[in-house]
């Protein structure tokens, strides 16, 4: 089975192209020509698509497409080269499932099918920036009181002392320890020590940042997640080879990752669909991971909540999780902000479309497009919790019935999305408790969800 040192020696060897002749001459032709040989259409009536054949191809065209187009690394200006074999045996030796978590919490992440029954793993919170500390300990410690709760994110911290945090700096060093610090004494607080996080650590942003941050006295534990980013799209640099041959070498859980962008150099909803599942085969063969984390995002409108997008998340979904067994967690991102109406048609659609369509796990939707400091609190995760779980219950044609009344609720509000409130503002940071005023929305949006048709488990 090839390893990091033999891809090395293909960043170092492979055909030499500038990164514009890479992007014009390979990736987009051959999206726009694999896309076309193997069918992949769109259709906009089912944004929960329930079609195996669908999957299937385009579970195929994906691995044609890494065999023609290859990883582009920065650093080198040359292209990783990959065979059919080594990616399809990637693929056979995968476990299907990933341990994580220490004691009460310790907890296996297996991969799903598409109507599964089953409960997805549930990623609770987001790396979204939290202005203080304190912000960030009543944040996690809200996630951490969430019964479902399989693992967490900690939010990334904007400052020091004061000081903006800059990246490849020695600030960077001091927030990416305090923000694993802070998440660890609010899941005590909790009562969930044991709690994984599996979003590495928003704050670090450089490879240094990560490593620091592996330190045992008080960094990451084995039993976490280190989120390795694809670059978009089809490219590696350093950087990120850096960060995973670290933790390859320190047997960390490598969760590979790729947001894959919709009206970029993928085009639209067929491309960006047979990107995104090329980006979890070469998650398995190029970065080893345990687990991947997934989710488009369109380029006009800076979110995950559009019809094109979820038929993206949905065919993507069934395709990977009926051709092998790779955990997976669907990440959203919502463009109204918590404390609106509007964010919770967006996160229910979402949570609709991933569950029926095999995704192993679920996180939190993001609110305001995760651009807002303090812009999330426990109640928006608790709320994806609750429709994940309606959700298992449903096969995709009954999810697509409703999402298709919920995009009629927002899809034309796309470009007026309210953006609600900070945490601050709609919780207590003293008790981490919601305000009267979002506990009587949140109840009236879910009476309104139940009377769509979304069978909530009171």
């Amino acid at each position: 089975m090839s390893n990091l040192l033999d891809f090395m020696q293909r960043a170092t060897t492979g055909p030499i192209l500038s990164e514009d002749d890479f992007n014009m001459k390979r990736l987009i032709p051959n999206v726009r020509k694999i896309v076309q040989e193997f069918n992949i259409r769109y259709t906009p009536e089912t944004p929960v698509s329930s079609d195996d054949a669908l999957a299937d191809r385009l579970f195929d065209a994906a691995l044609e497409f890494i065999l023609r187009t290859g990883v582009y690394c920065d650093d080198t200006n040359r292209v990783i080269q990959f065979e059919r074999d080594e990616i399809l045996q990637a693929v056979a030796n995968l476990p299907g499932n990933a341990t994580f978590g220490e004691g009460r919490d310790r907890r296996v992440f297996s991969s799903r099918k598409p109507e599964d029954g089953k409960p997805p793993w549930f990623h609770i919170g987001t790396g979204i920036v939290a202005s203080s500390e304190d912000i960030s300990l009543s944040q996690v410690e809200g996630y951490g009181s969430i019964p479902q709760a399989n693992s967490i994110s900690i939010p990334a911290l904007k400052s020091i002392k004061g000081m903006d945090v800059i990246g490849g700096s020695p600030l960077e060093i001091h927030a990416s320890l305090s923000a694993i610090q802070a998440g660890r004494k609010a899941l005590t607080r909790s009562g969930r020590p044991g709690l994984p996080i599996l979003n590495l650590i928003s704050t670090a942003t450089t490879a240094i940042g990560t490593i620091a941050g592996t330190h045992p006295d008080f960094g990451l534990r084995s039993s976490d997640g280190w989120l390795i980013d694809f670059l978009a799209e089809m490219k590696v640099n350093f950087e990120t080879l850096n960060r995973l041959a670290f933790i390859q070498v320190t047997g960390g859980n490598i969760g590979s990752t790729a947001l894959p962008i919709l009206g970029g150099y993928a085009g639209g909803a067929p491309g960006t669909a047979l990107v995104m599942m090329a980006y979890y085969l070469l998650g398995i063969t190029l970065f080893q991971g345990s687990y991947h984390l997934t989710g488009p995002v369109h380029f006009r409108h800076g979110r995950s909540t559009t019809r094109d997008i979820l038929w993206v998340f949905s065919v993507v979904g069934r395709a990977s999780s009926r051709n092998m067994r790779y955990p997976d967690i669907a990440l959203g991102y919502a463009a109204a902000g918590p404390a609106t109406k509007m964010y919770f048609y967006e996160a229910a659609a979402a949570t609709l479309c991933f569950v029926p369509s095999g995704y192993g796990g679920v996180q939190t939707v993001h609110p305001a497009k995760a651009v807002v400091n303090d812009g999330v609190s426990p109640l928006e995760a608790q709320f994806c919790v609750e429709v994940a779980q309606a959700a298992k219950e449903m096969n995709s044609a009954q999810a697509n019935i409703l999402v298709n009344q919920l995009l009629e609720k927002y899809e034309k509000e796309v470009d007026k999305a309210p953006g609600g409130k900070r945490y601050q503002e709609c919780y207590d940071s003293q008790t981490g408790k919601p305000s009267n005023d979002y506990l009587q929305l949140y109840e009236q949006v879910k009476t309104e969800l139940t009377d769509l048709g979304i069978p909530f488990k009171y």
